[in-house]
This record gives C-alpha cells, structure tokens and sequence, in this order.
C-alpha cells in the first residue's frame, strides 16, 4: 500500500525536474504545451511555476489530472511519483524514437544519435521518424539541436537540389550497402527512412516553421527559408514555363498560424525576398528576381478576419510590391516597343498571367533581363473605412496587373 507525503513527493518530483530540466520554469512551459497549440503567456507560466514550487515544498498535493503529464515529462510512473520512487515499476529505459522525441535531456538525444546500428534513421512500428514525433510534441529544443548540430538540414545552399525540398538532409548515415554485381556494391536507401522523408517531404519543413514562428525565432525562420517554396525557383529558372501547382501546397492551418503570429514574424513574412535565377543570359549575368510569400493573398484575408493591428502595415507593404511590379512591367514593356522589339500588339505574346499563384512574367526573346514574381490580392472587407481604402488600393494595381493584355500599358 502506497503512503502519500506530499513532502516526500515534492522532493522526489524536484530531483526529477532538476535532472531533466534546465529550470522548473522550463518543465512548467513543457507542461502548459501539451494539449495546447499556443505558447503559453507568461501569466500562466508564472501561476504554474508558483503551484510547483508548492508541489515541491508539500504545501499543496500534486493533483490527479497532473498525474499523465509528471509521468510523461518525468519518464516515471504513477506508483513512482505517488511513492516518491518507493514503489511501482520504472518506465522502460530504452532509448526510442517516441521517448526521444519527447525528452530534453541532451544526453538522451546525443546517446540516441551515436548508436552505432541508427536506429534514430527508422521509422518504428507505427511509421513514424523521430522528427515526426518531435513536432507532433513541439519540441522545439530538440529540433533546434539537430539542426544547430547540423544533424539535419532543411536547405543545403544549392539551387539545383531545389525541386520537392530544398535539398534537406541528415549527416547522419547507416552504411548499408548491397551487391549488385561481382565486387560492385551500391547503399540501399530504405524507402521511410529518415534522410527520405527529408529529401521529399516538403511539409516537415513547414511544421517546424511553426514552431519557429511561435518561438519568435527569426534566425531559424531565415535558415528555413520560410517565406519561401522550393518551386519558386524552377519558376525562376525556367520563365518561359507554366508555373507549378502553388494550390497544391497550400496548407491553410500553417497559414492561419503565422496570421496569428506575434508583429515581429509578420513583418518577416510580408517583406519580399529576391529568388536567383542560375541561368545565364546574353548579358552573361545571373538574375535575381523579387517575390513575396507565396500565399500572401490568404495571409492578409487572415489578417482581416482577424483584426489583425498589422494589417494595415502588411496590407500598405503588399501595395509597395504590386504598384512596383506594375511600374517596372510597364517600363519594361515600354523599352521593348520603343527599341523595335515587337510591331503592334505582338508583345502580349510574353506577357503571362497564372491565377494559380497570382504570378506575373514578361520575357522579350530579344531583350534581356525580363520579369517573373508574384502579386498578392484580397477578397475580404474590413469594418474599417481606411483599410478598405486600402484594400481598393491593392486591388487595383493588381488587376491592372492581371489584365495588362487587354487594358494595354499605361
């Protein structure tokens, strides 16, 4: 039979924190996450970090429904706790990609990497990597470990490994290696293992950025290349090609959580960035082109939706982008009459137009450079006459934009 000291547990439950955990301010942030989308505030931390310390003192019970979540983040059992590690069975040690995932013991993490047979490359029994399990618990301390340690990597700062991913990968190896022929030997990938997932799953990518954008973290948003998409740049490689499917990869509940992000992630994610065009021209230079976040038509109807109090700014940035699109397809255009380019209407023939990503591109076969980017548009209405004036504003240049073929250039 188990007897309950609330002193004994707050020290035994102490020790643990202090072996697994930075602070207690640490465990306490780790407890209020789970279950929860949003970052706690630092109220709630501090009303967590003060019923801790009373748990930890024995002036006030650990309580019933706190029981799943010590035992979770503690990795020990309800007998242990409620014993003050007298009693129960210890929870099995061994190292796997559920536990590590969920742990912040950089040990633990360390110890699972070197491993000599890698079992952190394995999906396990239920199909899931180790990165997996890490964003679904949001440990961002772990995932920012791996890349920090540059175990992993989601952009490997070669434009031609830009096409599903940006080339994402892990220095971590298993040398598994097979006969093909008499003395030949090649290394069998496995086909769920984790440098796969990396190399084609685009979408691990995006949940970390997330994270990041909870953390505030701009640094690892920049290193993510979160404003942008991999088919941004064969888009810019290949100006003369239908654009990919931007539609297909559109994931409204990333979207809709970087709207609700703090001003600081925003401004990041509506300032425009410049894509690199690897192909040389007549000039013998490589271009660079400018374009904005891919969805930002959606993340400012988001922002209206929301009253977001940067909506304005980004709606005034967005009006910046497209009234200098305009004017720089125009001039552009203009340059290439006026230099005996084309006869007539001729040159509507190089101006394109693709709804599906809202992208815009003007390529003179006699003329270099040319232009390729993405505009943004709105279709929601604000309760405030401002904002809808500018709305009306960003609309404008945008459909002057979209249907420069038959208004002709101004």
């Amino acid at each position: 039979m188990i007897n309950i000291d609330n002193k004994e547990i707050g020290t035994f439950v102490s020790g643990l924190i202090e072996k697994n955990y930075e602070s207690a301010r640490k465990f306490c942030i780790e407890y209020l996450k789970i279950g929860n989308a949003e970052v706690p505030d630092e109220a709630t931390i501090q009303n967590m970090a003060n019923r801790l310390s009373q748990i930890k003192k024995g002036t006030k019970a650990i309580q019933v429904y706190d029981l799943p979540i010590f035992s979770e983040l503690l990795d020990v059992s309800f007998e242990q706790i409620l014993s003050a590690g007298k009693c129960g069975t210890p929870k099995n040690d061994r190292l796997t990609n559920y536990t590590v995932a969920q742990s912040h013991n950089k040990k633990d993490w360390t110890a699972y990497i070197e491993k000599a047979d890698k079992p952190i490359l394995n999906p396990d029994e239920y199909g899931k990597t180790v990165l997996e399990y890490a964003i679904e618990f949001r440990n961002y301390d772990f995932l920012k470990f791996l890349m920090d340690k540059n175990y992993i990597w989601f952009d490997s700062r070669k434009d031609k490994d830009y096409y599903m991913t940006f080339g994402a990968g892990t220095s971590i190896q298993r040398i598994k290696f097979e006969e093909r022929s008499d003395g030949v030997f090649i290394r069998q990938p496995e086909m769920n293992d984790l440098q796969f997932k990396l190399a084609t799953e685009d979408q691990l990518r995006m949940y970390i950025i997330s994270l990041a954008a909870d953390h505030n973290d701009l640094k690892t948003l920049d290193k993510l290349r979160a404003r942008e998409m991999p088919e941004l740049y064969y888009t810019a490689h290949y100006i003369l090609c239908t654009p990919p499917d931007f539609n297909l990869h559109y994931d409204k509940a990333i979207v809709s959580h970087i709207a609700k992000s703090s001003n600081k992630v925003l401004n990041y994610f509506t300032d425009p960035f410049e894509v690199r065009d690897q192909l040389r021209y007549k000039d013998n230079n490589k271009h660079k082109y400018t374009f904005v976040f891919p969805y930002i038509s959606q993340l400012l109807d988001m922002l209206i939706e929301n009253n977001s109090p940067f909506l304005e700014t980004a709606l005034k940035k967005a009006i910046v982008h497209n009234e200098a699109t305009l004017e720089n397809l125009s001039l552009l255009i203009k340059q290439s009459i006026d230099n005996g380019c084309y006869y007539g209407d001729s040159w509507k023939n190089d101006v394109e137009f693709f709804d599906n990503g809202n992208i815009v591109s003007f390529h003179s076969r006699f003329t270099v450079p040319g232009i390729i980017t993405n505009i943004a548009n709105v279709t929601k209405e604000s309760k405030d006459d401002q904002v809808n004036s500018l709305i009306e504003r960003l609309n404008r240049s945008y459909n002057k934009i979209r249907n420069i073929k038959t208004e002709g250039v101004t």
